[in-house]
């Protein structure tokens, strides 16, 4: 059930054995990239003619490379993005590169943790989830023809005759956008999203505004009401898919920079709490299990002290991409603040959220840390807390600090199940101890 959903991931490096891009074949083998490094052209064209890679990175500095003759060849095999390391190349001749097959320039040398953030956001778009649309309407053959549509072009639908039923359906299914009739019988399309636009939550969702309505006057006036587009009935299929695709995407690049965090792309504290406190609402009433966690990485200060703060942000980096890349897919993972981690799990037991969070422990311990041309471990405690009837979100995110503070209290590295008659109980890991003294 928790199992490592990412796909391998193998980078081709182009670059001389003693250029300074060399160590980043160690540095991206930490956050669990594979690089194969090549010296020469030729030799990168004959491994990709027998493999192709999920991304190349070409350092413009390596001696006997030609960008304009190996680029279209290297483009030619790649079936990712082509990354071309160089200083201070004129926006013409980016451009020309860029008609030539380079997808990203970076700079010389690498900027790790922005290079890792953009393979794993090229990750994620190898693999996207479906955009989530809801639908009002309150003719049941253009809900229809809407429903037929979109999910044709792979999107998941939410739909609705009634425009009342739109901020529970809201709260539901989550949607990226709103495709909104403006003449309905209980309420006009204006109406509601003027209505939709006073929950301070749903005020940046975009929404579509779908009608028969040709009068661009009275468009503008609709728009004015909460719109964000206005189309006609009469749009052709692949104009409607375009048009959702793309207010979809802006939204979701726009809602990332507001809800993550730049150095994990987990979500960020405030976010973390806002959506526990609607997933607890959701679970207390639908009586659903849900677990949450509370991670420390174990003497991260000492960590600071002896490799120096970019190593800290890497091992902290390496166990955001752990969490990310295995947990189930219901799961709301954040950066806590720090070192520090929260993950919420809805529908999972606590006992089984234990387990998973103390595999994502013994993996972590396991992951080769690097810093100062030296491979150490780093190792995490966590307390878990389940949800029980009554209970509020603050007291479930304090029953889960006080079970992490007895992890820590019981030698670190372990992960430890609140129990509210002891306030504490045995950790998972029995018998798992640090030598080293108590305390965070």
């Amino acid at each position: 059930m928790f199992t490592d959903t990412s796909s391998s991931t193998t980078v081709y490096l182009l670059t001389e054995r003693d250029s300074i891009l060399a160590p980043v074949c160690k540095q991206l083998a930490v956050f669990g990239f594979e690089v194969i490094p090549f010296d020469h052209a030729t030799a990168l064209l004959a491994a990709m003619h027998g493999k192709a890679p999920f991304a190349v990175i070409v350092d413009g500095e390596t001696p006997g490379l030609d960008l304009d003759f190996h680029v279209p060849l290297i483009k030619r095999l790649a079936k990712g993005p082509l990354f071309l390391s160089s200083v201070g190349e004129p926006v013409s001749r980016q451009i020309a590169l860029l008609r030539l097959g380079v997808t990203d320039f970076v700079a010389r040398p690498l900027p790790l943790q922005k290079l890792v953030a953009r393979l794993d956001e090229l990750l994620d778009q190898r693999r996207p989830e479906p955009f989530r649309v809801l639908v009002v309407d309150d003719s049941e053959s253009m809900l229809r023809w809407l429903d037929k549509v979109l999910r044709g072009a792979g999107m998941e639908v939410f739909k609705t005759r009634s425009p009342l039923d739109v901020l529970l359906l809201m709260e539901r299914h989550r949607p990226e956008i709103i495709i909104l009739d403006v003449y309905m019988p209980e309420c006009s399309g204006d109406e509601m999203a003027h209505i939709i636009r006073q929950q301070p939550r749903y005020d940046g969702i975009p929404i579509i505004f779908f009608s028969t309505e040709v009068s661009r006057n009275k468009q503008l006036v609709a728009r004015s009401m909460g719109g964000d587009d206005f189309l006609v009935k009469d749009t052709p299929p692949d104009e409607l898919v375009t048009a959702v695709s793309i207010t979809c995407e802006r939204y979701r690049r726009l809602r990332q920079w507001m809800t993550r965090d730049s150095l994990t792309l987990l979500l960020n504290h405030s976010t973390l709490v806002e959506q526990l406190e609607q997933a607890v609402q959701v679970c207390q009433r639908n009586r659903e299990h849900l677990t949450f966690a509370m991670i420390d990485i174990d003497h991260f200060k000492s960590v600071n002290d002896q490799y120096g703060h970019l190593t800290g942000d890497h091992v902290i980096q390496s166990l955001a991409r752990m969490l990310r890349h295995t947990a189930p897919t219901q799961a709301l993972i954040g950066r806590y603040g720090g070192e520090e981690f929260g993950i919420a799990l809805p529908g999972i037991a606590p006992v089984l959220a234990s387990r998973y969070i103390d595999a994502v422990r013994q993996q972590f311990k396991a992951f080769p840390q690097s810093g100062n041309e030296t491979v150490f471990s780093s190792t995490f405690s966590a307390g878990v807390s389940t949800l029980a009837a009554g209970m509020t979100t603050q007291q479930l995110m304090e029953n889960a600090d006080l079970a992490l503070y007895q992890a820590k209290r019981n030698g670190r590295n372990q992960v430890v199940l609140f129990n509210e008659a002891e306030h504490h109980a045995p950790p998972v890991t029995p018998g798992r101890r640090i030598d080293d003294p108590p305390g965070r």
